[in-house]
């Protein structure tokens, strides 16, 4: 059955259009969503905890094997005021 010229630019039209609201709602609702991030002094802080954290566990080159069977890395872990070294994920 052969439709005729008005009738399937009808339904190209119906198909082109379907769906729209949707997309137009899930668009605006992504626009609308605020990033929510932690204040400047908590970011701050975060950082500098991360800094010191490093300079107690410091990752060397040597590979070791962790009590699961898998390899891991060797790491300077300073305790006690002296430096131990361990077995960690890498």
């Amino acid at each position: 059955m052969l439709l005729n010229p008005c009738d399937l630019a009808a339904v190209i039209e119906a198909d082109r259009h379907r769906g729209e609201a949707r997309r137009h709602a899930h668009e605006r609702g992504l626009r609308e969503t605020r990033v929510e991030r932690p204040a400047l002094p908590a970011r701050l802080i975060a950082a500098f905890t991360r800094v010191v954290r490093q300079d107690r566990r410091l990752l060397t080159d040597l590979a070791c094997r962790l009590p699961d069977g898998k390899i891991g890395r060797v790491a300077m872990v300073q305790r006690d005021g002296d430096w131990l070294m361990v077995c960690r994920v890498a």
